[in-house]
């Protein structure tokens, strides 16, 4: 990506390399809370390294060198000494279909059922009314 600004600030007691495409950015940044921003036109579109070497050559960005060199120097993961890399495989769950099937019923009139005929079935099955 290529940018048309660039300088630094300073968050919350850090200094922050800061690439924009518009001198908007510097106001965006001071409502943002940082502090001590010094964006500069960039004589051309550049890409992040060719805008950190632009700013190193500037008697104005002498006192954050080093941060403008952390900016573009490789960033190196570093892992804690005694960590082992492990590679976890997922394992396959097989879900079962659940089929639904339709009920009919197969009567389409209202049941009436008389009171003699509950206490005959309730005799039948609990031996009581």
């Amino acid at each position: 990506m290529l940018f048309t600004f660039a300088g630094t600030s300073v968050l919350k007691g850090d200094v922050k390399v800061r690439f924009a495409n518009s001198d908007a950015r510097a106001r965006q940044l001071a409502k943002l809370g940082d502090t001590a921003i010094n964006i500069v036109e960039l004589p051309s579109a550049m890409d992040k390294a060719g805008a950190v070497a632009y700013l190193l050559s500037l008697p104005a960005f002498a006192d954050v060198r080093d941060a403008l060199r952390a900016e573009v120097a490789p960033k190196v993961k570093a892992k804690p000494a005694g960590t082992v890399k492990l590679r976890v495989t997922r394992a396959k769950v097989k879900t079962a279909k659940v089929k639904t099937a339709k009920v009919k019923t197969a009567v389409k009139a209202p049941v009436e059922v008389t009171e003699a005929e509950v206490d005959a079935l309730m005799q039948a099955a609990y031996g009581t009314k």
